[in-house]
């Protein structure tokens, strides 16, 4: 603990005293039986000031507040000037996770990120992008709004059909974010050569898409090329999968997994036409998370996540 840092209570944390006994709640509880009265003092403080307080330095305290602290009932006090902004709560919520939360929100709202594919999982990753704040997207997809994609295509309505599908996705963004910085292609990508002008360098790529079958190889070497990071996902029958996130340490070994994979199954299997609005949903949201997380900050895991769908 450094003297100089100031502490509020966790916005996950709620507290009570009885009697004599502090008990603490998050997603777990912890009871501090005999609670001296200066850590009672504290944590009744902590939880109503926004600017925080220093942590006690009393023999009766230090070692019950450090405790406090590691386990994430008291954090750092953090930045509330998103306080009249749609993303109040959820700068709470990285607060609450140990982050720097006025920063996490800001690199949300400044980091670049393609979506390749507005779809039924590209779609569901780009409400979540939305709903996190990203304000810089680029959407790349070649098809129009159809029919058949309204069982699970949600960003879309029946007046929609016939129109590009990143035109009304664009529209559903500003919409929400009308200050937003949203670039559109309507496009096919073959090649490194077509998705280039679409990935900035040191942004995010989110790869929605399922043909050619070799996209993933074409969109590593691309995130190589810019130092881009690069997540995607996809749905089975019963299984999906989301992930991992690659960043540009681990692009090569990403995509020599990839060459293996397939030169053990010899040919690349075509997409499933069934679908079930649910499981893209679950793939997608899933999938936003994750990005959402990596981009504030949470440190990625490196193996691909299975999601039961059924």
């Amino acid at each position: 603990m450094q003297s100089s840092q100031r502490y509020v209570l966790s916005p996950a944390a709620r507290w009570s005293f009885q009697g004599r006994d502090l008990r603490l709640h998050t997603d777990s509880m912890l009871l501090v039986r005999n609670c001296p009265d200066s850590v009672k003092a504290w944590v009744e403080a902590i939880s109503s000031n926004a600017n925080g307080l220093p942590a006690p330095t009393d023999s009766d305290s230090v070692d019950i507040v450090g405790h406090l602290i590691r386990l994430g009932f008291a954090v750092e006090a953090f930045d509330r000037s998103w306080q009249d902004s749609a993303w109040v709560n959820q700068v709470e919520y990285f607060a609450a996770l140990g982050l720097d939360a006025g920063s996490a929100q800001r690199r949300l709202q400044s980091m670049p990120v393609t979506v390749l594919g507005v779809g039924g999982i590209g779609a569901a990753v780009l409400s979540e992008l939305v709903g996190a704040g990203v304000s810089s997207l680029t959407l790349v997809d070649q098809d129009e709004v159809a029919l058949r994609n309204l069982n699970r295509q949600y960003l879309y309505r029946r007046c929609d059909i016939g129109r590009p599908k990143v035109d009304v996705a664009r529209d559903w963004v500003l919409d929400r974010i009308p200050e937003a910085d949203v670039r559109t292609a309507i496009a096919s990508i073959t090649s490194p050569i077509d998705l280039r002008p679409w990935v900035h360098p040191e942004g995010y790529l989110v790869v929605a898409a399922d043909t050619p079958g070799d996209l993933p190889q074409i969109c590593a070497q691309v995130c190589r090329d810019v130092s881009a990071t690069m997540i995607l996902g996809g749905c089975g029958l019963k299984v999906g999968a989301s992930g991992p996130v690659v960043t540009p340490p681990h692009l090569d070994s990403f995509v020599a997994s990839r060459q293996a994979a397939q030169s053990i199954a010899m040919t690349a299997a075509a997409p499933m036409t069934a679908s079930f609005g649910p499981a893209n949903t679950i793939v997608g949201a899933t999938m936003g998370r994750d990005l959402v997380l990596s981009i504030a900050g949470v440190e990625a895991g490196v193996d691909e996540r299975r999601i039961d769908l059924v």
